[in-house]
């Protein structure tokens, strides 16, 4: 359902909400290497959107440019209908981003309880603890254990927290099913659907096709660094998995249908 407001002194007229996050026109890569090219994304507020696409395709690079990690060569990101694209990061997590990136996030010599302190400015590490396990029991025994010593789903887990202490408005995740069992990412994609349920929007970033269209209420594809489809999940015909995703053939045999034989690489 979209989040709508009343528009001053329309007696009950409603408009749609400000998008929690827009892109507009993005241009960005490595120094003499472009990667996105006049990228344009929104996320409405308390929506779930997924960001499809081959390897190397640049989602990774567009969250890195949404969360403030990369600096854009044209472009804006507009964040709670705040122009943001010369705010730092940290400025953008006060403003209400969280971005869980690629790869488990944890720093591996701290402990569990250490982590979650980290991950949080408004919640004593109290509260942080007793939210943490409320949602992932099995931290509750590791609290006092280094984080690098945590299977690869508990660390996962540790991880995607920081989507829910300091209550996020969007959360941009990438590839957060990666090298997890299928027990896992029930357990994460879970947790993912209590937090949007709440009112936190997503950007999702996923590998499985299946999981991102099942979790969207939006699905953009990006391909060779530009936005080529951007619709509900209910439009995306086959013909786009095939010559966008290089998806020959979808499987559900374990909920996940993963996205294989990429056929477009960036560079091209």
């Amino acid at each position: 359902m979209t989040v709508t407001e009343t528009l001053p002194g329309s007696e009950g007229a409603v408009a749609p909400a400000a998008p929690v996050l827009e892109v507009r026109g993005l241009d960005a890569g490595y120094g003499a290497s472009a990667v996105l090219h006049d990228v344009s994304l929104t996320v409405p507020r308390g929506s779930v959107v997924a960001l499809l696409g081959p390897n190397g395709a640049g989602k990774t690079t567009l969250l890195r440019v949404a969360s403030g990690l990369l600096r854009p060569t044209r472009g804006t990101v507009i964040l709670d209908g705040r122009d943001v694209t010369r705010a730092r990061p940290y400025q953008r997590a006060r403003g209400g981003l969280c971005h869980i990136p690629e790869g488990r996030g944890v720093y591996p010599s701290l402990t569990v309880r250490e982590n979650l302190v980290l991950h949080t400015w408004k919640r004593t590490v109290d509260d942080a603890t007793e939210r943490a396990v409320a949602n992932f029991p099995i931290l509750g025994s590791k609290l006092s254990q280094p984080a690098g010593e945590l299977s690869g789903g508990q660390q996962q887990m540790l991880a995607v927290m920081r989507a829910y202490l300091d209550d996020p408005a969007v959360v941009l995740v990438d590839e957060v099913s990666m090298g997890l069992a299928p027990v896992i990412v029930d357990q994460i994609y879970e947790f993912l659907g209590r937090i949007t349920q709440a009112g936190t929007s997503l950007l999702l970033v996923e590998q499985y096709v299946h999981r991102a269209l099942a979790a969207a209420d939006r699905v953009c594809v990006l391909t060779k660094g530009r936005i080529v489809f951007d619709g509900r999940p209910e439009d995306v015909a086959e013909e786009v998995f095939e010559h966008y995703l290089g998806v020959q053939q979808l499987t559900s045999d374990t909920g996940l249908g993963r996205i294989e034989n990429c056929r477009e690489e960036w560079p091209p």
